[in-house]
C-alpha cells in the first residue's frame, strides 16, 4: 500500500553528538517504526514516518499512502493543533478505527522528535530503516476507553498516557522520553531530580516553553 522513496540532507552523523541512552531509545524507536504495528505495516509506518519528513520541510520523498492517512500525517506533524474531533469522525468514517489513529500520531510524533533532536544538534537525520515483514498483530490496552479525550486511554489522558491505549507504541513512546527528559513515573515528581547536566527547574522551564511554542496545553 505504501512505497517510500526518501531523500534527506546530508549532514555529519548524529552519534558523535548524542547523549548514549537518547542513541539507544532513537535505535529502538527507529526498529519500532518499521515493525508492524497494531494496524498498520511496517511499510505503511515507514511511509509515514517520510511523509511527517516531507510535511516539516525535511527531506523529499515519495510515498503512497492512501489519502486521509497522508492528510492526518501532514496535520499531526506540522500542525497538531488544528486537529478537531471532526477529524477523528473523518477518519471512522472511512473504515478506520480509532485506535489506528493512535497509532499514526505515535509513528509521526517519535519521528518528529527524533528529527528535531537530530536538527537541534545540527547533526543528519537517521536513515529510515527497511521495513520488517509481516501483519499488524492488534494489541490494545485492556480498560482502554475514551475519557476526556477524542480516542481511547487508558485512564484521564495527559502528556504521559496519550498513547497508553496502544502498549508498544506507549512503551517507545516512554523510553524515548525517559532518554531526552524524564521517566513518566515521576514525570508530576516536581521535586526529584534526574542527575542531569540541567537541574529539574531548568528542564521544566526548557520543557514549558516548548510547550507554549507548539501550542501543547497539557
Amino acid at each position: 500500500m505504501a512505497a517510500v522513496s526518501e531523500t534527506a540532507t546530508e549532514q555529519p552523523s548524529a552519534e558523535q553528538f548524542g547523549d548514549p541512552h537518547a542513541e539507544e531509545a532513537i535505535k529502538a524507536a527507529l526498529a519500532a517504526v518499521a515493525g508492524p504495528g497494531s494496524f498498520f505495516t511496517g511499510t505503511e509506518r515507514l511511509a509515514m514516518a517520510a511523509r511527517a519528513r516531507v510535511a516539516r520541510g525535511l527531506a523529499d520523498a515519495e510515498t503512497d499512502l492512501p489519502p486521509i492517512v497522508a492528510a492526518t500525517v501532514d496535520r499531526v506533524a506540522v500542525d497538531a493543533i488544528a486537529t478537531r474531533p471532526s477529524h477523528i469522525e473523518a477518519w471512522r468514517d472511512d473504515g478506520r478505527d480509532a485506535l489506528a489513529y493512535v497509532e499514526l500520531v505515535s509513528v509521526v510524533s517519535q519521528i518528529c522528535g527524533i528529527d528535531s533532536y537530530r536538527v537541534g544538534l545540527g547533526a543528519g537525520l537517521d536513515p529510515l530503516p527497511a521495513p520488517v515483514v509481516g501483519e499488524p498483530v492488534p494489541a490494545a490496552a485492556e480498560g482502554a476507553a475514551k475519557a476526556n479525550a477524542w480516542v481511547p486511554t487508558v485512564g484521564i489522558a495527559l502528556a504521559p498516557t496519550a498513547l497508553s491505549a496502544l502498549p508498544r507504541e506507549n512503551a517507545t513512546k516512554a523510553g524515548l522520553g525517559a532518554a531526552w527528559y524524564i521517566t513518566d513515573k515521576v514525570i508530576h515528581q516536581y521535586d526529584v531530580e534526574p542527575g542531569r547536566e540541567l537541574t529539574r527547574p531548568q528542564m521544566e522551564l526548557v520543557a514549558a516553553r516548548t510547550s507554549w511554542l507548539n501550542e501543547c496545553f497539557f
